[in-house]
């Protein structure tokens, strides 16, 4: 039985409902791979043409990581077509991801299982995820806050500035009560000497972690709140596995699901924990997110994942079934992403 592989490549552009952090669109690209089993009958997944097919996607990020557009446009011209040549793809980390994922959503379909379970045996059927807040003014801050707690969310991230950290972590904390999870992403902002005196003073909110309050997270191993490493997984993994006790995993930036599982299981052995979050990508990545981040839980408890980030988007790729729904994500009990192709 031979099996051939059709590639198709398609660009994107999705606005985003308000801007976050001067972002207002996300550009990027679908990746289709149409497998057709020569000599096979029709089978389960098949489309209208005949085959299966697997969905990937390259959600261009630079300021997190990734390549630029055209650097991935042409990385996905003639890419490898097999999982053990990607790293032919190391230096675009957003084409690799593409490529690997539409691989591995036609792997899990071969075998007729949910793409987690692939990865894991004991992947988990559901995940929490934590709301993003993104509003600006305070009052607004305020209930956006109220709402995703109303909507069944136990965790709230909010992104902080320079010097505002705690007039609108304190403002979320009001509103969203004590029993809420919040956590803060401060994207560098901070000095070492800055982050050690913000976090003290945050401290008393309750703070479950903080992503990278620096860029190099050196010198903080007295701080009064968690530390999560986010930006330093791509750029050094080594220090960030170094000074960090989370490291949060994104698989876009990281160059797909199975490089984030190496960082995870080298996280695992030192007792630190992960978290997958997306970069705002579209559904086709956030669902790889979802799965990557079930088959982590098989190894037990991990801080909600971050994939709550589809309702920022105007317009998406394609029918978004691995939407929160109470704060959690079920995974589709369907073969690979559970997508419509």
């Amino acid at each position: 039985m031979r099996r051939t592989l059709k590639l198709e490549v398609r660009p994107y552009r999705l606005r985003l409902r308000v801007a976050v952090r001067g972002v207002t669109e996300r550009v990027g690209f679908v990746v289709r791979l149409r497998e057709k089993t020569l000599g096979a009958g029709a089978f389960a997944g098949a489309d209208t043409e005949g085959g299966r097919i697997g969905l990937g996607e390259a959600a261009i990020v630079p300021e997190v990581g990734t390549e630029t557009f055209e650097q991935a446009e042409r990385a996905l011209q003639r890419p490898p077509l097999r999982v053990d040549e990607l790293d032919a793809l190391s230096a675009t980390p957003a084409a690799r991801h593409a490529i690997e994922l539409a691989l591995l959503d036609l792997a899990a379909q071969r075998e007729g299982l949910p793409l987690a379970r692939m990865l894991a045996v004991g992947a988990a059927a559901e995940l929490q995820v934590s709301a993003l807040l993104v509003s600006e003014g305070m009052a607004e801050l305020a209930r956006e806050a109220r709402r995703a707690v109303e909507d069944g969310f136990r965790t709230l991230k909010l992104k902080v500035g320079a010097s505002d950290a705690y007039a609108r972590a304190a403002v979320v904390r009001d509103a969203a009560g004590p029993e809420a999870l919040l956590r803060l992403d401060a994207n560098c902002v901070w000095t070492t000497e800055e982050a050690l005196r913000q976090l003290l003073e945050l401290a008393p909110l309750g703070i479950e972690l903080c992503e990278q309050p620096t860029r190099d997270l050196l010198g903080l191993e007295s701080a009064a709140v968690t530390i999560a490493a986010d930006e330093l997984c791509v750029s050094e993994p080594d220090a960030a596995l170094e000074r960090a006790r989370v490291v949060v995993l994104k698989p876009m930036a990281l160059g797909g699901l199975l490089p984030a599982m190496r960082l995870a299981a080298r996280a695992r052995a030192r007792g630190i924990r992960t978290m997958v979050t997306s970069s705002i990508d579209g559904a086709i990545a956030r669902a790889g997110a979802a799965h990557l981040a079930a088959a982590l839980l098989a190894h037990g408890p991990q801080p909600a994942a971050g994939l709550a980030t589809g309702s920022l988007l105007l317009e998406d790729l394609c029918e978004d079934l691995l939407a929160p729904r109470g704060g959690r994500i079920t995974i589709p009990a369907l073969p690979g992403l559970g997508l419509s192709g």
